[in-house]
């Protein structure tokens, strides 16, 4: 049942915005008082979410969350290596033995999502699905400032909840942050167009596939249940393209790619859906305000080269967790959390840079030339 206030409301129920939820909620578990925590999402509770990947330290961060033993119970594959063609013709392979907490893993992602939800559930915090934020005002609350947030549920209906502290996590497009007027400083854009599969038959590959070809770069790996994604990565002028015509044109760079074509030959792919994300390199000119705080990509969006997202969202929501906990106790935390977004940023568009000049094989192509740039740091 919805309620009219909350000390803290949450706009966005990914990884990053559970994990605050659940951060919050377990720092008042030994407390007398209770906190009243909400999240809204503006999807459906099956929504298809990008990312299925996550690196080997991703369990550090959830034995933090109390849900590690919940993980290993839910099937997720170890993901043994990366393969990829990048820089040359040859195949190149990160190995997870370089890696002292050992290999990454491949999600089956509505399970490890399911996770959080009901981690977030057993806490106590309230989640509403299929309900849209509209715009939030500022307010008195008592003794505190605090804010008026309009939303619509699913019956269309509009309420008007009273929240604290609000913590956006809208995602790439910063909705909450965007309307106290705070600008996302934004460093590049691309669309990532991703496929979901079933397999006709079970194949045994393990192998996540990463090629670069002259004008985008694709990405192809097996999940749990015998399912498949691939994506490409591509300019925004290539999304009509690359969409029409049952996306035919994106079917067909996938096959041309030597080494992720090879792959897909050998499957037959049933029960196909198709997915046109934006991807922007960003970071807001400021992730927390009064009684407010961004986290995951609405703090600061990466390119999935990076293979940073779900790590990044729940590292951003463990750290907002304390921050905001503090608060509320009257106390002052010990975190600098601006500090640690703009430094996570700055490593980032790095890496990225690195990244993408390692592929020199076409000097002429405006995709590698516009992307391969050093950003301003």
């Amino acid at each position: 049942m919805l309620e009219t206030q909350y000390d803290v409301v949450i706009i966005g129920g990914g990884p990053s915005g559970l994990a605050t939820a659940i951060g919050i909620a377990s720092n008042f578990l030994t407390s007398n008082k209770g906190r009243k925590i909400l999240v809204i999402d503006q999807q459906p509770l099956d929504h298809q979410r990008i990312g299925e990947n996550v690196p080997s330290e991703i369990l550090v961060l959830l034995q933090k969350l109390g849900v590690e033993a919940q993980f290993f119970r839910d099937g997720h594959e170890p993901c043994p290596d990366f393969a990829s063609v990048w820089g040359g013709k040859q195949v190149g392979y990160n190995d997870f033995v370089v890696n002292p907490y050992g290999h990454s893993w491949r999600l089956n992602r509505h399970t490890f999502d399911m996770t959080l939800v009901n981690k977030a559930s057993q806490l106590g915090v309230d989640i509403l699905w299929h309900t849209r934020f509209i715009k939030a005002n500022k307010c008195a609350l008592d003794d505190n400032d605090g804010y008026e947030l309009d939303v619509q549920t699913d019956s269309q209906d509009i309420r008007t909840l009273l929240a604290d502290f609000v913590v956006d996590a809208t995602g790439s497009k910063s909705t909450f942050a965007k309307g106290q007027n705070v600008k996302k400083a934004v460093d590049d854009k691309l669309i990532a167009i991703v496929r979901f599969a079933q397999l006709e038959q079970p194949h045994k590959g393990k192998q996540v596939r990463i090629e670069a070809t002259a004008h985008n770069w694709c990405y192809h790996s097996l999940l749990p249940q015998q399912k498949v994604v691939s994506m490409l990565i591509a300019e925004l002028s290539e999304r009509k393209a690359l969409e029409k015509n049952a996306y035919h044109d994106f079917k067909n760079h996938l096959v041309k790619a030597p080494w992720v074509g090879d792959q897909l030959t050998e499957i037959e792919l049933v029960n196909e859906s198709y997915h046109t994300y934006q991807i922007i390199s960003g970071v807001l000119e400021q992730v927390e305000g009064e009684n407010w705080i961004a986290v995951g990509d609405a703090a600061s969006s990466f390119d999935p080269i990076a293979a940073q997202g779900i790590y990044k969202g729940i590292k951003h929501g463990i750290f907002a967790a304390e921050v905001i906990s503090a608060g509320l106790k009257r106390e002052t935390s010990h975190i600098n959390y601006s500090d640690m977004i703009v430094q996570d940023y700055r490593n980032y568009l790095r890496n990225r840079a690195h990244i993408y000049q390692l592929e020199q094989r076409w000097p002429d192509s405006e995709f590698w030339q516009r992307h391969s740039k050093q950003y301003q740091l």
